[in-house]
């Protein structure tokens, strides 16, 4: 793993399959692309920090009649020192990763994996909207977002399913911190 300092320009991008965000790191190693799920949680924007880069590697897509080749860094760690939110300057239309990105079979970690009722401890609510909760944020996260606590979520499960997950934080009425990169109800609330 390789920690380099810069700049990570975030952009929200409207695609077929809902919105998603892709990263511009700018380092002084180099620039690189970044298109993890993690950055799907960010709004756009400039975020300065440290960033910690598992491996670097060419990545090509054709999209609307054209081959284009990045370097791409794939983002583990993001500590920040600074956040900007906020539109950044335009860029061309970029296609969605889940349209793209060629996933290996992966094993699904808890936050992913919905939970059968006999599973579910008996102290659990019963209430049908813990239910969705659980089936879509998995045991230990439903509980925090029942309790309304701050959650953070796994950015390593299916990039459709951390959406939707994403979503449905929204609609509870959270809102993510970048520097803490937490999910957080608003107060008020």
């Amino acid at each position: 793993m390789i920690k380099l300092s810069g700049t990570l320009v975030i952009k929200e991008i409207k695609g077929a399959n809902g919105k998603f965000c892709v990263g511009d790191l700018t380092t002084p190693e180099g620039d690189f692309k970044v298109k993890e799920p993690i950055l799907d949680q960010f709004a756009e924007g400039r975020y300065e920090g440290e960033f910690s880069v598992e491996r670097f590697y060419l990545s090509s897509y054709v999209w609307r009649g054209k081959s284009t080749t990045d370097i791409r860094a794939k983002l583990v760690d993001i500590n920040l020192s600074e956040a900007v939110e906020g539109e950044q300057e335009a860029t061309p239309s970029e296609p969605d990763p889940i349209m793209t990105d060629i996933q290996p079979a992966q094993v699904p970690s808890d936050s992913a994996v919905p939970v059968p009722a006999a599973v579910v401890s008996e102290d659990a609510p019963q209430d049908p909207k813990y239910r969705e909760l659980l089936e879509l944020l998995g045991n230990e996260l439903a509980e925090l977002a029942w309790e309304s606590k701050p959650i953070k979520l796994d950015p390593t499960v299916d990039r459709a399913m951390f959406r939707r997950q994403r979503d449905m934080l929204k609609t509870l009425g959270y809102t993510f911190d970048a520097k803490e990169q937490q999910w957080h109800l608003k107060s008020g609330d």
